[in-house]
Parts: C-alpha cells; sequence; structure tokens
C-alpha cells in the first residue's frame, strides 16, 4: 500500500502518454518540481481532466510508487491559461516564469518559498493594474533567483528578499532601478 501525499502545486507543462494517460510536470509546494503520471487525464468524463490541465493551480494527492509519481485526485483553484487569456501580457509572463522553474529547478527538490514567491505573484497578477506588472515581475524574478542561490543580494536595492509577499512600497523602489535589476537578472541566467 502507497502512502498518499497532499500538496498544492501548479501543472508546469504535460504531454500525451498513450490513448488516454498523461505526464504532468507539476511544480509543488512540497516536493519540488515532480514529474507525474495521469491515468485516463484525457477521457471527456475523467475527474483528473481539469485540475491538470496546464497552467492549473491546483490541490494534488499523489503516490510515489515503483514507477514514479502518480496523480491520484486533483483539485484546481484555478487555470491561469483561463483567468489571463485576454491579457496576453499577463500570460506570456507567467508562462516564462514556469519556464524559468522547470529550467532551474531539480526534480524532487522542495522549494516551498519558491512556491510561495510565485502563487503570491500569479495572486497579484490577477488584478495588478499595467503600470506594475513589468515591476511585479522584476521582484518575482529577483527573489527566485535568489532563492535558488544563483544571485547575490545586493544591498542597494533595500528590497526584502526573503519575503513572499509584493507589496506596493517595495514596487516603488524597484520602479527607479528597474533597468539595472534587469541587467542583474540577465547576469544570474547566463550564468545559471
Amino acid at each position: 500500500m502507497y502512502h498518499k501525499h497532499h500538496t498544492k502545486g501548479v501543472v508546469v507543462s504535460s504531454k500525451v502518454e498513450g490513448d488516454s494517460n498523461r505526464r504532468v510536470n507539476i511544480f509543488t509546494e512540497n516536493f519540488g518540481l515532480i514529474n507525474a503520471k495521469v491515468q485516463g487525464a484525457r477521457n471527456i468524463q475523467s475527474k483528473l481532466r481539469g485540475g491538470t490541465q496546464d497552467l492549473s493551480l491546483a490541490e494534488f494527492s499523489l503516490i510515489h510508487g515503483k514507477t514514479g509519481w502518480k496523480v491520484v485526485s486533483a483539485r484546481a483553484d484555478i487555470n491561469l491559461f483561463e483567468e489571463f487569456r485576454n491579457y496576453q501580457t499577463k500570460l506570456k509572463i507567467v508562462n516564462n516564469i514556469l519556464y524559468l522553474i522547470n529550467k532551474l529547478v531539480s526534480e524532487e527538490e522542495a522549494h516551498s518559498s519558491v512556491f510561495s514567491i510565485i502563487s503570491n505573484f500569479f495572486n497579484f497578477l490577477k488584478n495588478a493594474e499595467d503600470k506594475d506588472i513589468a515591476s511585479a515581475e522584476c521582484l518575482t524574478l529577483l527573489r527566485i533567483l535568489h532563492s535558488l542561490g544563483f544571485m547575490r543580494h545586493d544591498p542597494e536595492f533595500m528590497i526584502p528578499m526573503s519575503s513572499t509577499e509584493i507589496g506596493v512600497e517595495d514596487l516603488e523602489k524597484i520602479a527607479p532601478r528597474r533597468s539595472k535589476i534587469i541587467e542583474l537578472i540577465n547576469e544570474s541566467l547566463k550564468a545559471a
């Protein structure tokens, strides 16, 4: 008998496996990035279908067996594609953030702080004004890279790096230094 694990996560990507199954990459709060099989996910009547679509932020129940991870239940909180389908800029940023996670996070290495950073950013994006989006994206990238150890903290920015919340005062501190922050982010990504 396998132990059932419960965790929040976001489906980063997926691919078809067989006639009705899918294999999904899920960035989870408790287990980091995992690759899991979803049995019957492509069937119209599947209960797992909605919660395991790409860009779904959900509560997952998983088992880890001999052949790896398997999703046994998924309750979707929000599908980021559906949420931002009419806001292409926001949708592009979500995809960029998740691509970065997929590239930089090792499989099955827990990063609950990084998960908190991105889930708070996605919640912020829901009601974000256009003028705040670019600064919030910079702040989020800074915090992700810092948390993963790819970026040193520059005290000149005076931004709390350990925080996962996006505050108006943090965005105001970033706005005038955004071009320098982007340079620092790009340097860190090249080194990664």
